[in-house]
């Protein structure tokens, strides 16, 4: 059966689908689909059907005030008559009596009940506590003490099952700790505002006090709640139906919880003392009406942990068990003589503590008896033999070791079945002729209880496998000699099974043998082609063919060429170890070749360069006018040299038409540009025009993008391989600080261009000096100047790693693509060189201030945004007010930061939310720190800024602890 509560006839029915009201109109329809085996939607699912209704309800109803159906109900008291607010309809009414009818139906088991949301549980014991108190709204969790000598009994009953779910909630919260909540689950400001100590006393209190009452509250019941109908104009429930609850159940089930409470805080001696009142009063219990839920499995599992022992389970093995190991063994055999007719230890807990007898036996912690470890061994055998498992190969050969076998299989005969029994004789029969031990059967024999098994039989086919069988000398002889036989050799098959073996084989040491068996046969056969797999990489043949002929040079080849084999396939391990033995034999083959090596160490790192030779090598190697041109990768580099070396005018006095040294050249413009006019001059656009090409969107997509008859921005004559690879890798390669200044400022104008949003601008020095507009710049891939820019400022940090200007550009690359964990990282990294690690006052600077309030807000680090509001020179309220408003899920510590506000309107704000939620302990933090003596406004202007300062420095290293280091 599908319920639907909330909207009749928006979609076609189902026939089975039963309307919220039809529960109105049928008494016995809700008691039927509940008592279902099966029922769909289940009772909690229903209650929480019902709550959501309710819910809606409130919502339409705000909305549309008019609607028929708004009108207050009149709520029957006992000494007058009372109106619910406007906001309670009759159809709210209505599915709140729904509601608590379902949750008396399952005997307000608050296992079930809090398997709802948490706002759904507040809501339905607050629908309890204002049908129960003559319909007095009462808000969870600031209820007052009552009286309750003068209250009634069903209220008294709302009051019990108010305390005990703040109880349960309060343990809930201390053993899950779940840092990422589900919808619905207690959210942290919740669980300040309900789980305070004073709540928490008061609870205990209240069930203490309940175990004393004279009288017993009445459970309330399914009949209780009286639904409404068209005939009543108010609601009136029937409190003479609810159910007479036994002391004995009633004592049980508060001694439980309260006994669960004090075992998750740690206070293991109330527990145990509630947990024997509750094994006391439900051993007790004769008739039970539902009220006492708790599993007696569980109760059983906290006695133990709490060391009680219970009447009705005086053979508690494992928990004996337990007390022997901890009391250093003493009564251990005890124990396994019981749990061998009883079995209820496993099996590998006594044969680790078997395992742990003998390690303290070896290392001489403490004293253990001579004859323990034997007598356990023997218990242990006689386990494993009744349930048929491996035995250990324990020692029985000596008469005080049988004497123990035989001791442990006497005290667990009486127990066991014929079937059993038999296993056992098995097993000594098997003893006797495995250790050649006859004297085992006859003192097993001897004993009364084991004749009936252990018979004449046995023994008599124990002598007659005993008999010893004579073995010819020549099968035990085991070097056997064969004589040669003389068989025709042939020379070319015994060579071909060296190759083959030679092929197949990866061990270096074989490899080494079958190599000089091989050289020996003087085959013509070359070694390199005995396998057409083995090949090597030009360079390693090159090496290979410079060393000196003969078995270094056949035994490095085949050594490479498997190596090589095994990298391919994967198995390193291999490959790594046929390297390391090559490297091994070329050294015993060059003595000299360990102090070389040596050498060349100490020479590391090479000396100083001559940059003065250095570049005019690279001069000369532009300005050859010879026939045959150097190659293009040592141009490449020749233009990078100079460039780095700082050799500006020579590319503006030589005239070179290939890509490298016009982006050399323009880039070299640039930079005398930036050293003559220290900046105010406007760069050339020679180094814009050569760079914009290669961001330019490929021609299948901007056929796209340029439909329409619109033609492309012709650029000048630029050759086809200025593509974005080239750029990145020539500009990626330089070093001098004036030319990555350039290149930097470039890239960031033309991502600023090609996005065109004031709000997310890049911010880098010199970006000013660069055109400010692109033509048809739909044309072009933002992405890949970004990816090209990031990359060139992440190499330009490696060198120059405390230039604040780039930290700054990375950290507004990281917040433009709202990674906003890295780009407070870098933020923070320019503060820090900025103001030396903040032990100097700080620098305004509102542009990264408020980027970074942006990143905290949005990683949902509200307070931390609300004190970087002060930072700004206007300081701002509006912002600070709504993050510490915020009610979504806050990721920091809220009030750990409040020592960092030094604003008094702020402090101010803090004290009104939190007198307004009821968070008393952060508003009287507010109020201590409000009421420092440097925070008083009539301080002079030097007071208040050393305030402020020392508040700004101490808050931005804890925000380097967080997102730096």
């Amino acid at each position: 059966m599908d319920v639907d509560l909330l909207r009749p006839g928006t979609v076609p029915i189902s026939p089975e689908t039963v309307l919220w009201f039809e529960f109105l109109l049928d008494k016995n329809l809700l008691l039927k689909h509940l008592e279902k085996p099966t029922a769909d939607p289940t009772p909690i699912e229903l209650i929480n059907k019902f709550t959501i209704a309710i819910f809606e309800s409130f919502k339409n109803e705000v909305k549309r005030p008019e609607v028929e159906g708004c009108d207050p109900i009149i709520l029957i008291g006992e000494n007058n008559t009372e109106r619910l607010t406007t906001k309670y309809s009759k159809k709210s009414i209505a599915l709140k009596i729904l509601s608590l009818k379902v949750a008396a139906f399952i005997k307000w088991d608050l296992i079930e009940l809090m398997t709802l949301p948490f706002k759904v549980q507040v809501n339905v014991l607050q629908d309890l506590l204002y049908f129960t108190n003559k319909h007095t709204f009462i808000e969870i969790p600031n209820v007052e003490n009552y009286d309750l000598n003068i209250v009634s009994k069903e209220f008294l009953f709302a009051l019990l099952m108010y305390y005990r779910w703040l109880i349960s909630t309060c343990m809930r919260r201390i053993f899950c700790q779940i840092p990422s909540r589900l919808n619905g689950e207690m959210t942290p400001m919740e669980e300040s505002y309900f789980c305070t100590d004073d709540n928490i006393e008061k609870s205990l209190t209240f069930l203490n006090n309940a175990l004393t009452w004279k009288e017993i509250p009445l459970m309330l019941s399914f009949e209780c709640f009286v639904m409404l109908t068209e005939n009543n104009e108010g609601v009136e429930h029937d409190w003479q139906q609810a159910q007479y609850i036994s002391r004995n159940e009633f004592s049980a089930q508060i001694n439980y919880e309260l006994g669960c409470f004090y075992f998750y805080r740690e206070n293991y001696d109330l527990a145990k003392l509630h947990f024997q009142n509750t094994l006391e009063f439900y051993n007790q219990i004769i008739d039970k009406v539902g009220f006492a839920n708790f599993k007696t499995e569980n109760l059983e599992g906290y006695v133990v942990a709490c060391q009680t022992q219970t009447d009705g389970s005086n053979r508690n093995l494992l928990h004996a068990f337990s007390v022997c190991v901890a009391n250093q063994y003493m009564g251990i055999l005890n124990v396994f003589l019981e749990d061998n007719k009883y079995r209820e230890i496993p099996l590998n807990h006594r044969i680790n503590l078997e395992l742990d007898i003998i390690a303290a036996q070896s290392s001489g912690k403490f004293a253990i008896a001579r004859d323990l470890l034997p007598k356990i061994q023997s218990l242990n055998a006689i386990r494993c033999v009744l349930e048929q498992k491996g035995t250990h190969n324990y020692n029985f050969i000596s008469e005080k070791n049988q004497d123990f076998l035989i001791w442990a299989a006497l005290a667990v005969w009486d127990h066991i079945s014929m079937y059993e029994k038999k296993l056992l004789s098995t097993y000594f029969l098997q003893l006797a002729i495995a250790h050649k031990i006859p004297d085992l059967l006859k003192k097993a024999a001897s004993q009364e209880k084991l004749q009936n098994i252990i018979n004449d039989d046995l023994i008599c086919a124990y002598n007659e496998s005993a008999n010893d069988v004579k073995i010819p000398a020549l099968l035990e002889n085991s070097c056997w000699d064969f004589p040669e036989l003389n068989i025709r050799r042939n020379p070319k098959l015994e060579i071909r099974t060296l190759e083959h073996q030679l092929i197949i084989n990866y061990d270096p040491i074989q490899i080494r043998d079958l190599l000089v068996k091989v050289t020996m046969k003087n085959t013509n056969r070359a070694i390199w082609k005995l396998n057409p797999k083995w090949e090597l990489p030009i360079p390693l043949q090159s090496v290979i063919a410079s060393l000196p002929r003969g078995f270094l040079q056949d035994y490095g080849f085949v050594l490479l060429a498997k190596a090589r084999e095994m990298t391919v396939a994967k198995d390193w391990t291999t490959s790594l170890v046929l390297l390391r033995a090559l490297e091994n034999e070329i050294q015993h083959a060059n003595a000299d070749l360990p102090h070389i090596t040596k050498l060349h160490k100490l020479e590391c790192p090479a000396p100083p360069i001559d940059k003065q030779t250095l570049a005019n090598s690279c001069k000369a190697c532009l300005e050859t006018n010879d026939s045959v041109l150097p190659r293009t990768e040592v141009t490449e580099q020749c233009v990078l040299c100079l460039l780095n070396l700082g050799y500006w005018d020579f590319f503006v006095n030589l005239d070179k038409r290939f890509i490298y040294f016009e982006l050399g050249k323009a880039i070299a413009i640039a930079c005398q540009d930036l050293n003559k006019y220290k900046g105010p001059k406007k760069f050339s656009k020679d180094l814009w025009d050569l760079t914009l090409p290669a961001f330019i969107m490929p021609p299948s997509q901007s056929k796209k993008t340029n439909s329409g008859g619109g033609s492309l921005l012709v650029h000048r004559e630029i050759p086809v391989n200025n593509t974005k690879m080239t750029i990145l890798s020539f500009f990626s390669r330089l070093r001098d600080g004036n030319a990555l200044r350039v290149v930097i400022s470039l890239l960031t104008k033309l991502y600023n261009v090609l996005r065109d949003e004031a709000s997310l601008e890049l911010n880098v020095e010199y970006g000013n000096l660069w055109p400010a507009v692109v033509s048809n710049a739909n044309s072009y891939v933002i992405e890949a100047v970004s990816e090209v820019l990031l990359q060139i400022v992440d190499q330009a940090l490696k060198f120059y790693p405390y230039n604040v200007s780039w930290l700054r550009l990375i950290g507004d690359i990281n917040f433009v693509e709202e990674k906003f964990e890295n780009a407070l990282n870098y933020y923070l990294k320019s503060l820090i060189i900025c103001n030396e690690y903040f032990n100097i006052p700080i620098r305004q600077d509102d542009h990264i201030y408020r980027r970074m309030i942006k990143s905290c807000a949005s990683l949902g680090y509200y307070t931390q945004a609300a004190v970087l509001c002060q930072f700004l020179d206007e300081p701002d309220y509006l912002s600070a007010f709504r993050f510490l408003s915020e009610q979504k899920n806050c990721n920091d510590a809220v009030d750990a930061y409040y020592n960092y506000f030094w604003d008094t309107n702020i402090l101010e704000f803090l004290i009104h939310i939190h007198q307004k939620k009821g968070e008393f302990h952060r508003r009287k933090k507010a109020v201590e720190i409000m009421g420092l003596l440097e925070l008083n406004a009539n301080n002079n202007d030097e007071i208040l800024r050393e305030a402020s300062n020392h508040r700004k420095s101490t808050f931005l290293r804890a925000l380097c602890k967080q997102f730096v280091y």
